[in-house]
Protein backbone atom coordinates (compact mmCIF):
# COMPACT_ATOMS: atom_id res chain seq x y z
CA UNK A 1 0.00 0.00 0.00
CA UNK A 2 1.21 3.50 -0.87
CA UNK A 3 -1.24 6.40 -0.56
CA UNK A 4 -0.61 10.13 -0.87
CA UNK A 5 -3.12 12.62 0.47
CA UNK A 6 -3.30 16.37 0.02
CA UNK A 7 -5.66 17.60 2.73
CA UNK A 8 -7.96 20.56 2.36
CA UNK A 9 -5.42 23.02 3.69
CA UNK A 10 -7.16 26.00 2.06
CA UNK A 11 -4.37 28.05 0.44
CA UNK A 12 -1.59 26.04 2.15
CA UNK A 13 -0.08 22.56 2.25
CA UNK A 14 -0.87 19.67 4.57
CA UNK A 15 0.22 16.34 3.14
CA UNK A 16 0.04 12.74 4.34
CA UNK A 17 1.98 9.77 3.04
CA UNK A 18 0.95 6.28 4.09
CA UNK A 19 2.65 3.05 3.08
CA UNK A 20 3.37 -0.48 4.20
CA UNK A 21 7.04 -1.40 4.62
CA UNK A 22 8.64 -4.73 3.77
CA UNK A 23 7.90 -6.04 7.26
CA UNK A 24 4.20 -5.35 6.91
CA UNK A 25 4.33 -2.32 9.22
CA UNK A 26 2.12 0.64 8.37
CA UNK A 27 4.03 3.93 8.12
CA UNK A 28 2.65 7.47 8.28
CA UNK A 29 4.31 10.76 7.34
CA UNK A 30 2.93 14.25 7.96
CA UNK A 31 4.39 17.05 5.83
CA UNK A 32 3.35 20.62 6.65
CA UNK A 33 0.28 21.64 8.60
CA UNK A 34 -1.58 24.31 6.67
CA UNK A 35 -2.32 27.94 7.59
CA UNK A 36 -4.07 29.68 10.44
CA UNK A 37 -7.86 29.61 10.62
CA UNK A 38 -9.85 31.11 7.77
CA UNK A 39 -13.50 31.84 7.11
CA UNK A 40 -15.01 29.55 4.49
CA UNK A 41 -18.63 30.02 3.42
CA UNK A 42 -19.31 32.00 6.56
CA UNK A 43 -17.80 29.43 8.91
CA UNK A 44 -14.38 29.50 10.53
CA UNK A 45 -12.18 26.56 9.50
CA UNK A 46 -9.04 25.55 11.37
CA UNK A 47 -6.91 23.30 9.19
CA UNK A 48 -5.09 21.62 12.05
CA UNK A 49 -8.10 21.16 14.34
CA UNK A 50 -10.92 20.62 11.83
CA UNK A 51 -9.07 18.78 9.05
CA UNK A 52 -5.62 17.48 10.02
CA UNK A 53 -6.30 15.98 13.45
CA UNK A 54 -9.64 14.36 12.48
CA UNK A 55 -7.98 12.80 9.43
CA UNK A 56 -5.05 11.51 11.47
CA UNK A 57 -7.47 9.97 13.97
CA UNK A 58 -9.51 8.39 11.18
CA UNK A 59 -6.33 6.79 9.84
CA UNK A 60 -4.51 5.97 13.05
CA UNK A 61 -7.34 5.15 15.43
CA UNK A 62 -7.23 6.11 19.08
CA UNK A 63 -4.49 8.56 20.16
CA UNK A 64 -1.61 8.68 20.50
CA UNK A 65 -1.12 8.22 16.76
CA UNK A 66 2.42 7.38 15.70
CA UNK A 67 3.81 9.58 12.94
CA UNK A 68 7.00 8.06 11.60
CA UNK A 69 8.19 11.28 9.98
CA UNK A 70 6.96 14.82 10.58
CA UNK A 71 8.30 17.65 8.47
CA UNK A 72 7.82 21.36 7.88
CA UNK A 73 9.16 22.29 4.45
CA UNK A 74 9.73 25.96 5.38
CA UNK A 75 8.48 28.68 7.70
CA UNK A 76 5.60 30.27 5.78
CA UNK A 77 2.42 30.42 7.86
CA UNK A 78 0.45 28.39 5.30
CA UNK A 79 2.81 25.45 5.85
CA UNK A 80 3.92 25.71 9.46
CA UNK A 81 0.88 26.89 11.42
CA UNK A 82 -0.90 23.60 12.07
CA UNK A 83 2.20 21.71 13.07
CA UNK A 84 3.47 24.53 15.27
CA UNK A 85 0.11 24.52 17.07
CA UNK A 86 0.21 20.72 17.40
CA UNK A 87 3.78 20.75 18.76
CA UNK A 88 2.80 23.38 21.34
CA UNK A 89 -0.03 21.15 22.55
CA UNK A 90 2.27 18.12 22.73
CA UNK A 91 4.63 20.09 24.97
CA UNK A 92 1.74 21.24 27.16
CA UNK A 93 0.47 17.65 27.53
CA UNK A 94 3.70 16.31 28.99
CA UNK A 95 4.34 14.01 30.78
CA UNK A 96 1.27 12.45 29.18
CA UNK A 97 1.23 11.73 25.46
CA UNK A 98 -0.75 14.06 23.25
CA UNK A 99 -2.79 13.23 20.18
CA UNK A 100 0.29 12.14 18.24
CA UNK A 101 3.80 10.87 18.82
CA UNK A 102 6.51 11.78 16.31
CA UNK A 103 9.31 9.28 15.83
CA UNK A 104 11.37 11.69 13.75
CA UNK A 105 11.05 15.33 12.67
CA UNK A 106 12.72 17.45 9.98
CA UNK A 107 12.72 21.24 10.11
CA UNK A 108 15.23 23.94 9.13
CA UNK A 109 14.67 26.85 11.48
CA UNK A 110 15.13 30.38 10.17
CA UNK A 111 18.08 30.88 12.49
CA UNK A 112 19.82 27.79 11.15
CA UNK A 113 19.27 28.96 7.57
CA UNK A 114 20.68 32.48 7.86
CA UNK A 115 22.92 32.13 10.90
CA UNK A 116 22.45 34.19 14.04
CA UNK A 117 19.40 36.41 14.17
CA UNK A 118 20.05 40.16 14.38
CA UNK A 119 21.61 41.40 17.62
CA UNK A 120 23.01 44.78 18.61
CA UNK A 121 24.94 45.06 15.34
CA UNK A 122 22.83 46.12 12.36
CA UNK A 123 19.08 45.53 12.46
CA UNK A 124 17.56 44.64 15.81
CA UNK A 125 14.76 42.08 16.17
CA UNK A 126 12.35 44.98 16.74
CA UNK A 127 13.51 46.66 13.57
CA UNK A 128 13.15 43.40 11.63
CA UNK A 129 9.59 43.08 12.92
CA UNK A 130 8.87 46.63 11.83
CA UNK A 131 10.21 45.88 8.37
CA UNK A 132 8.10 42.73 8.04
CA UNK A 133 4.96 44.46 9.29
CA UNK A 134 5.28 47.12 6.59
CA UNK A 135 5.98 44.72 3.73
CA UNK A 136 2.44 44.80 2.32
CA UNK A 137 3.02 47.39 -0.39
CA UNK A 138 6.24 45.75 -1.55
CA UNK A 139 5.21 42.11 -1.53
CA UNK A 140 2.16 42.35 -3.79
CA UNK A 141 -0.06 39.34 -4.46
CA UNK A 142 2.47 36.65 -3.73
CA UNK A 143 2.55 36.99 0.04
CA UNK A 144 0.69 38.40 2.97
CA UNK A 145 3.18 40.40 5.06
CA UNK A 146 1.47 39.61 8.35
CA UNK A 147 1.74 35.90 7.57
CA UNK A 148 5.46 36.23 6.86
CA UNK A 149 6.02 38.07 10.13
CA UNK A 150 3.95 35.51 12.00
CA UNK A 151 5.88 32.64 10.43
CA UNK A 152 9.18 33.90 11.87
CA UNK A 153 7.74 33.63 15.38
CA UNK A 154 6.14 30.29 14.55
CA UNK A 155 9.51 28.96 13.43
CA UNK A 156 11.12 29.99 16.71
CA UNK A 157 8.23 28.42 18.64
CA UNK A 158 8.37 25.16 16.69
CA UNK A 159 12.15 24.88 17.07
CA UNK A 160 11.74 25.29 20.83
CA UNK A 161 8.97 22.70 21.02
CA UNK A 162 10.99 20.19 19.01
CA UNK A 163 13.91 20.71 21.38
CA UNK A 164 11.65 20.07 24.37
CA UNK A 165 10.17 16.97 22.75
CA UNK A 166 13.60 15.56 21.91
CA UNK A 167 12.98 15.90 18.17
CA UNK A 168 15.55 18.52 17.18
CA UNK A 169 18.65 17.84 15.10
CA UNK A 170 17.00 16.56 11.89
CA UNK A 171 18.10 12.96 12.47
CA UNK A 172 19.88 11.41 10.55
CA UNK A 173 21.19 14.67 9.02
CA UNK A 174 22.70 15.93 12.28
CA UNK A 175 21.97 19.54 11.45
CA UNK A 176 20.72 21.60 8.54
CA UNK A 177 18.93 19.66 5.81
CA UNK A 178 20.48 20.63 2.48
CA UNK A 179 21.27 19.04 -0.87
CA UNK A 180 24.94 18.30 -1.35
CA UNK A 181 26.68 16.66 -4.28
CA UNK A 182 27.66 13.11 -3.42
CA UNK A 183 25.28 12.92 -0.48
CA UNK A 184 23.65 9.48 -0.52
CA UNK A 185 19.95 8.85 -0.33
CA UNK A 186 18.72 8.19 3.20
CA UNK A 187 16.78 5.00 3.85
CA UNK A 188 13.97 5.51 6.37
CA UNK A 189 11.61 2.61 7.07
CA UNK A 190 12.19 1.23 3.54
CA UNK A 191 11.67 4.64 1.93
CA UNK A 192 14.60 6.13 0.00
CA UNK A 193 14.82 9.92 0.42
CA UNK A 194 17.05 12.07 -1.79
CA UNK A 195 17.30 15.71 -0.74
CA UNK A 196 17.07 17.91 -3.84
CA UNK A 197 16.71 21.25 -2.09
CA UNK A 198 17.65 23.59 -0.69
CA UNK A 199 20.97 23.32 -2.49
CA UNK A 200 23.88 23.99 -0.14
CA UNK A 201 25.29 26.61 -2.50
CA UNK A 202 21.91 28.40 -2.51
CA UNK A 203 21.94 28.52 1.29
CA UNK A 204 25.47 29.95 1.32
CA UNK A 205 24.30 32.65 -1.07
CA UNK A 206 21.24 33.40 1.06
CA UNK A 207 23.37 33.68 4.19
CA UNK A 208 25.75 36.12 2.49
CA UNK A 209 22.84 38.20 1.22
CA UNK A 210 21.28 38.22 4.70
CA UNK A 211 24.49 39.42 6.36
CA UNK A 212 25.00 42.04 3.65
CA UNK A 213 21.49 43.39 4.22
CA UNK A 214 22.04 43.62 7.98
CA UNK A 215 25.35 45.41 7.45
CA UNK A 216 23.74 48.40 5.71
CA UNK A 217 24.69 51.54 7.62
CA UNK A 218 21.32 53.28 7.77
CA UNK A 219 17.96 51.95 8.89
CA UNK A 220 16.41 53.01 5.57
CA UNK A 221 18.98 51.03 3.59
CA UNK A 222 18.56 47.97 5.85
CA UNK A 223 14.79 48.18 5.47
CA UNK A 224 15.00 48.20 1.67
CA UNK A 225 17.50 45.33 1.62
CA UNK A 226 15.53 43.17 4.07
CA UNK A 227 12.29 43.73 2.19
CA UNK A 228 13.81 42.26 -0.95
CA UNK A 229 14.68 39.07 0.93
CA UNK A 230 11.05 38.28 1.72
CA UNK A 231 9.31 39.34 -1.47
CA UNK A 232 8.82 38.26 -5.05
CA UNK A 233 9.70 40.51 -7.96
CA UNK A 234 6.50 39.42 -9.68
CA UNK A 235 8.35 37.17 -12.12
CA UNK A 236 10.46 34.78 -10.07
CA UNK A 237 10.09 34.13 -6.35
CA UNK A 238 12.99 35.61 -4.36
CA UNK A 239 11.70 35.04 -0.81
CA UNK A 240 14.20 33.48 1.61
CA UNK A 241 11.61 31.13 3.19
CA UNK A 242 10.44 29.78 -0.17
CA UNK A 243 13.88 29.43 -1.72
CA UNK A 244 14.98 27.44 1.34
CA UNK A 245 12.11 24.93 1.11
CA UNK A 246 13.05 21.31 1.70
CA UNK A 247 12.59 19.43 -1.58
CA UNK A 248 12.82 15.67 -1.60
CA UNK A 249 12.54 12.76 -3.98
CA UNK A 250 10.87 9.88 -2.15
CA UNK A 251 11.06 6.35 -3.57
CA UNK A 252 9.01 3.52 -2.10
CA UNK A 253 8.55 0.06 -3.62
CA UNK A 254 9.32 1.23 -7.15
CA UNK A 255 7.16 4.38 -6.95
CA UNK A 256 8.53 7.91 -6.75
CA UNK A 257 7.21 11.24 -5.47
CA UNK A 258 8.79 14.69 -5.82
CA UNK A 259 7.68 16.90 -2.92
CA UNK A 260 8.60 20.53 -3.46
CA UNK A 261 7.26 22.82 -0.72
CA UNK A 262 7.32 26.38 -2.07
CA UNK A 263 10.65 26.03 -3.85
CA UNK A 264 11.29 27.74 -7.16
CA UNK A 265 11.14 25.36 -10.10
CA UNK A 266 14.32 26.58 -11.77
CA UNK A 267 16.16 26.02 -8.48
CA UNK A 268 14.92 22.43 -8.43
CA UNK A 269 16.08 21.84 -12.01
CA UNK A 270 19.48 23.43 -11.29
CA UNK A 271 19.89 21.34 -8.15
CA UNK A 272 18.96 18.17 -10.05
CA UNK A 273 21.68 18.86 -12.60
CA UNK A 274 24.27 19.98 -10.05
CA UNK A 275 23.68 16.85 -7.99
CA UNK A 276 23.99 14.75 -11.17
CA UNK A 277 20.82 12.83 -10.41
CA UNK A 278 19.88 10.20 -13.00
CA UNK A 279 17.92 11.24 -16.07
CA UNK A 280 15.66 8.23 -15.57
CA UNK A 281 14.43 9.60 -12.24
CA UNK A 282 13.04 12.74 -13.87
CA UNK A 283 9.97 10.61 -14.56
CA UNK A 284 8.07 10.39 -11.29
CA UNK A 285 4.73 8.96 -10.29
CA UNK A 286 3.67 12.08 -8.39
CA UNK A 287 4.76 15.71 -8.41
CA UNK A 288 3.50 18.19 -5.81
CA UNK A 289 3.42 21.44 -7.76
CA UNK A 290 5.57 24.11 -6.02
CA UNK A 291 3.99 27.06 -4.22
CA UNK A 292 0.39 26.13 -4.97
CA UNK A 293 0.86 26.57 -8.71
CA UNK A 294 2.24 30.12 -8.57
CA UNK A 295 3.57 31.47 -11.87
CA UNK A 296 6.61 32.84 -10.00
CA UNK A 297 7.67 29.32 -8.94
CA UNK A 298 6.78 27.25 -11.99
CA UNK A 299 8.73 28.54 -15.00
CA UNK A 300 8.49 26.71 -18.29
CA UNK A 301 11.84 24.96 -17.87
CA UNK A 302 10.65 23.29 -14.68
CA UNK A 303 7.25 22.28 -16.03
CA UNK A 304 8.93 20.67 -19.04
CA UNK A 305 11.78 19.05 -17.10
CA UNK A 306 9.82 16.53 -15.01
CA UNK A 307 7.33 13.99 -16.29
CA UNK A 308 4.76 12.85 -13.76
CA UNK A 309 1.61 10.79 -13.81
CA UNK A 310 -0.05 12.72 -10.98
CA UNK A 311 0.27 16.49 -10.55
CA UNK A 312 -1.03 17.82 -7.22
CA UNK A 313 -2.21 21.41 -6.69
CA UNK A 314 -2.83 22.43 -3.08
CA UNK A 315 -4.60 25.79 -3.38
CA UNK A 316 -7.95 27.54 -3.02
CA UNK A 317 -7.53 30.56 -5.28
CA UNK A 318 -5.93 32.89 -2.74
CA UNK A 319 -3.13 34.92 -4.33
CA UNK A 320 -4.64 33.72 -7.66
CA UNK A 321 -3.15 30.26 -7.13
CA UNK A 322 -2.99 28.11 -9.13
CA UNK A 323 -2.10 30.61 -11.84
CA UNK A 324 -3.96 29.84 -15.10
CA UNK A 325 -0.83 30.04 -17.31
CA UNK A 326 0.76 27.27 -15.23
CA UNK A 327 -2.25 25.02 -15.82
CA UNK A 328 -2.29 25.66 -19.54
CA UNK A 329 1.47 25.27 -19.81
CA UNK A 330 1.41 21.95 -18.01
CA UNK A 331 -1.34 20.55 -20.23
CA UNK A 332 0.24 21.93 -23.41
CA UNK A 333 3.48 20.07 -22.55
CA UNK A 334 2.09 16.89 -20.96
CA UNK A 335 -1.57 16.58 -21.95
CA UNK A 336 -0.73 14.06 -24.64
CA UNK A 337 0.05 11.54 -21.91
CA UNK A 338 -2.40 9.90 -19.48
CA UNK A 339 -1.68 12.36 -16.67
CA UNK A 340 -4.05 13.42 -13.89
CA UNK A 341 -4.25 16.87 -12.31
CA UNK A 342 -5.46 16.79 -8.69
CA UNK A 343 -6.91 19.82 -6.91
CA UNK A 344 -7.60 20.21 -3.20
CA UNK A 345 -10.26 22.83 -3.88
CA UNK A 346 -12.67 22.98 -6.82
CA UNK A 347 -14.35 26.30 -6.05
CA UNK A 348 -11.62 28.58 -7.42
CA UNK A 349 -12.39 31.87 -9.10
CA UNK A 350 -9.69 34.23 -10.35
CA UNK A 351 -9.94 37.99 -10.00
CA UNK A 352 -9.57 38.58 -13.73
CA UNK A 353 -10.61 36.38 -16.66
CA UNK A 354 -7.88 34.42 -18.40
CA UNK A 355 -7.76 33.86 -22.15
CA UNK A 356 -6.26 30.57 -23.28
CA UNK A 357 -3.27 30.76 -25.61
CA UNK A 358 -4.81 28.02 -27.74
CA UNK A 359 -8.40 28.48 -28.83
CA UNK A 360 -8.79 31.85 -27.11
CA UNK A 361 -11.50 30.76 -24.68
CA UNK A 362 -12.02 33.18 -21.80
CA UNK A 363 -12.37 31.61 -18.36
CA UNK A 364 -12.55 32.82 -14.77
CA UNK A 365 -13.17 29.69 -12.68
CA UNK A 366 -11.22 26.48 -12.33
CA UNK A 367 -14.04 24.40 -13.77
CA UNK A 368 -14.32 26.71 -16.78
CA UNK A 369 -10.56 26.45 -17.20
CA UNK A 370 -10.55 22.65 -17.13
CA UNK A 371 -13.46 22.44 -19.58
CA UNK A 372 -11.74 24.86 -21.95
CA UNK A 373 -8.44 23.00 -21.68
CA UNK A 374 -10.23 19.78 -22.63
CA UNK A 375 -11.53 21.47 -25.75
CA UNK A 376 -8.22 23.11 -26.66
CA UNK A 377 -5.95 20.19 -25.75
CA UNK A 378 -7.86 16.95 -26.34
CA UNK A 379 -5.99 13.91 -25.11
CA UNK A 380 -5.84 11.24 -22.45
CA UNK A 381 -5.20 13.66 -19.60
CA UNK A 382 -7.77 13.95 -16.79
CA UNK A 383 -8.43 15.86 -13.60
CA UNK A 384 -9.61 15.03 -10.10
CA UNK A 385 -11.32 17.53 -7.80
CA UNK A 386 -11.61 16.91 -4.07
CA UNK A 387 -15.26 16.13 -3.26
CA UNK A 388 -16.66 18.89 -1.06
CA UNK A 389 -17.31 16.55 1.88
CA UNK A 390 -13.95 14.75 1.64
CA UNK A 391 -11.02 15.84 3.85
CA UNK A 392 -8.45 15.31 1.11
CA UNK A 393 -7.52 14.41 -2.42
CA UNK A 394 -6.42 10.80 -2.05
CA UNK A 395 -4.08 9.22 -4.61
CA UNK A 396 -3.42 5.48 -4.42
CA UNK A 397 -0.04 4.73 -6.00
CA UNK A 398 0.37 1.11 -4.93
Amino acid sequence: MLVFEALNALYGDCLLLRYTDSQGEGRLWLIDGGPRSATVNGSKLSVWKDVMLPRLKAIGGLPPITIDLGMVSHIDDDHINGIERLATELVAARPHPGDVVFRRFWFNSFGSLVGSLPTEEGASPAELSSVMTNLSLNVGAEHDAAAILQSLGQGISLAGSLETLGLSGNEPFAGLIAARKGQPAFIIDDASVTIVGPLQSRLVSLQKTWRKALAKVTKKARTAALQKLFASDGQLDSSIPNLSSIVMLVEIAGKSLLLTGDARGDDIVSAWKDLELPESKRTVDLLKIPHHGSFANNPEGFVRFFNATHYVFSADGKHENPDPPVLEGLISFHGGRPVILHFTNADIRWTKPYRLERGGAQVQTLQEMLDALKQAYPGPWAYNLRPEAAPSVEIVLL
